[in-house]
């Protein structure tokens, strides 16, 4: 099964080709109906000069990375980010070409627009083919771990649940076989080599502590000499909130921790922009129709305020008010007798019939949009929890008030994966802050759109915790 997945990747480039002849076909002949007799050299070197244009923005976006582990809405972004890329570089050859005496503009926007449908199109039958085989286990990656049991049970039992990400564990490697009843023990690590020739190894993952470093080498050197990939999962959970790279420094590796990508000022400034005109564009556009209906139907259903306002914290554990259309019946209790919060649950009678419908749907918190033209949120970003909520985390979820070091948003990364609603364990709540984490170090424009995008599909889609 070796370099299955870089045949999937070598697909997805090889294809582009027909997307790109077949768009040029649609654009002229179907959608602009041409009549004009154009000489087949001019044909060919509009052609020629996209094919060209598009590898290279192709190339510069990135846009057939193994994107496999990902959601489809992240695709989407790259496939619009290369065509913004393709525009202005054929943009470029249309004019060097002199091409423009014999096309007009709306065909060319007739172009890009058929060449971004056909993509999407295209794309999502190639993802949908390549899952469905993963998942029936026709397709994957061999892998061995190597590490203690409560981390291999814990890598094996990830990989079994998500077959769709191409990789079958056939177990691990340790200096002791105690402990070992969910990932199948193969035996001590100094027998990596035999372990790579009988089971084809396509990767091995290391998960072992600073100390056995002569150890980690030597397991190296062997899957260097064999041609496996090795991926090492390091033990730096105290850095986990800032991005980390490995630079050298003559021969010797380091660890660099940087700034985080919303300390600098011209992200603050992107982002904030972003905020703003997506603000701006959802109340001309929606809000303008849409808060009338909801208003109407909040108060013609329930009596009390139409809005509910509540104290959360913001940047920095700053306090905030934090507006939402009320969905439950006025002065409806939120703490036990114990004086603990009371999350809300599936069938809960606290809320009215138009305030359920107004969870599942996420429309509760449309009015949130003022708290972003305000500068108190932003449009993406770790979703603000009760104050109560908060002070029972601090203590027993590792590196909560992370989250706070930037605004809060209407969505975030941890909500669009499935990490929304009720939080029932601590466990719950700490992969929450792990995906909130993993925002703030990897934060750039375009994952601000995937999340967008992806909020719009999950909403669309409907989600069972939204209550």
């Amino acid at each position: 099964m070796k370099g299955i997945f870089n045949r999937y990747v070598i697909a997805k480039v090889v294809l582009d080709f027909p997307v790109l002849i077949t768009a040029y076909l649609c654009a002229f002949f179907i959608i602009e109906k041409s009549t004009d007799s154009i000489p087949f050299s001019v044909h060919l070197v509009f052609i020629s000069t996209s094919v060209f244009s598009w590898y290279l923005a192709a190339r510069i976006s990135r846009l057939n990375t193994d994107r496999r582990f990902n959601k489809y809405a992240e695709e989407i972004i790259f496939i619009g980010y290369t065509i913004l890329l393709f525009a202005f570089v054929q943009g470029a050859n249309i004019f060097f070409f002199q091409l423009f005496l014999y096309y007009n503009s709306s065909f060319f926007y007739d172009y890009l627009a058929t060449l971004f449908a056909i993509l999407f199109l295209v794309k999502y039958i190639v993802r949908k083919y390549l899952h469905t085989f993963t998942n029936k286990g026709k397709i994957f990656e061999r892998v061995v771990i190597i590490s203690n049991a409560e981390y291999a049970n814990h890598f094996f039992d990830i990989l079994t649940r998500n077959a769709f990400y191409g990789y079958k564990c056939f177990g691990a490697l340790f200096d002791s076989s105690e402990g070992f009843d969910l990932c199948p023990y193969l035996g001590k690590t100094d027998q990596i080599e035999n372990i790579i020739q009988q089971m084809n190894l396509d990767e091995v993952v290391i998960a072992l502590p600073q100390k056995k470093e002569k150890e980690v080498n030597r397991i190296i050197t062997v899957c260097n000499q064999h041609r496996v990939n090795v991926r090492i999962i390091p033990n730096f959970t105290h850095l986990t909130a800032s991005p980390m790279t490995i630079e050298n420094i003559g021969l010797i590796p380091v660890i660099s921790q940087q700034a985080l990508p919303l300390d600098e000022w011209g992200n603050q400034l992107i982002k904030r922009l972003f905020d703003i005109i997506f603000s701006l564009l959802f109340f001309v556009f929606i809000a303008s129709w849409l808060f009338p209906i909801l208003i109407l139907l909040v108060k013609v259903t329930s009596s009390g305020p139409i809005f509910y306002k509540q104290k959360r914290w913001g940047l920095n554990n700053s306090h905030i008010n934090v507006y939402k259309f009320r969905t439950m019946f006025y002065q409806a209790p939120t703490s036990r007798a114990d004086g603990s919060f009371m999350q809300t649950e599936e069938m809960d009678n606290r809320i009215t019939s138009v305030g359920r419908i107004l969870r599942k749907t996420s429309l509760d918190e449309l009015p949130q949009f003022l708290n972003v033209l305000r500068g108190d949120m932003s449009v993406v970003g770790p979703r603000p929890h009760s104050i109560p909520h908060n002070l029972e985390s601090l203590n027993v979820v590792s590196s909560y008030t992370l989250r706070h070091i930037i605004k809060p948003g209407i969505t975030g990364w941890a909500q669009v994966n499935g990490f929304r609603g009720i939080t029932k364990t601590n466990l719950d709540m700490q992969n929450r802050v792990n995906y909130d984490l993993y925002y703030i170090r990897k934060w750039n424009f375009w994952l601000d759109c995937q999340i967008v995008l992806q909020t719009i599909i999950n909403l669309l889609k409907g989600e069972d915790q939204a209550y």
